[in-house]
């Protein structure tokens, strides 16, 4: 019986020293995804992604790059404003690789480049959306966005996701 104790006990103690995570790895995770967030809602409304090179990798950056050139071709600037966000599972596969599901409410709208006339409006938009993110000389870097299956909320026609392009 103290046998049984004591290899649970081991157990136990080396489940939980495993999963120990630092916590300031963890705030740091979150700041860099609140900090893509705002650098993303900043570069539709100015028509220019180059702030998200703080914190996103290249691919990531001309990714989202794409998605505003083609609103912007088609004469239309996204407004949007990140309402809430709740960090949902926070996983490290290893001290420079962290992956991330957060629940984001969005309100957005797209502006006419040349009226200023509202074209769609958009509030309380819920995304449920996976970041990728990688450990470079002691800074996260986001690497990958995208959307999960089954929005909470389903997106008009052509809404974008952060980050992504088009809700799926």
């Amino acid at each position: 019986m103290i046998k049984k104790g004591i290899a649970l006990l081991l157990l136990a103690v080396a489940a939980v020293s495993c999963s120990t995570v630092d916590s300031r790895e963890v705030e740091q995770v979150e700041a860099t995804i609140k900090r893509y967030n705002s650098l993303l809602a900043q570069g539709y409304a100015a028509l220019n992604m180059a702030g998200l090179a703080q914190v996103a990798e290249e691919q990531q950056t001309a990714k989202v790059y794409f998605h505003m050139a083609a609103l912007g071709e088609g004469r239309l600037r996204m407004m949007s404003e990140l309402k809430d966000i709740s960090f949902k599972d926070i996983r490290f596969a290893n001290n420079t690789s962290a992956s991330v599901k957060t629940r984001e409410v969005w309100d957005f709208r797209h502006v006419n480049i040349d009226t200023g006339k509202v074209e769609r409006d958009e509030k309380g938009f819920v995304y449920r959306m996976n970041y990728r993110l990688a450990k470079k000389n002691g800074a996260w870097w986001i690497r990958d966005v995208a959307t999960e299956q089954g929005a909470d909320k389903k997106a008009p026609s052509g809404a974008p996701a952060p980050g992504k392009g088009t809700a799926q």
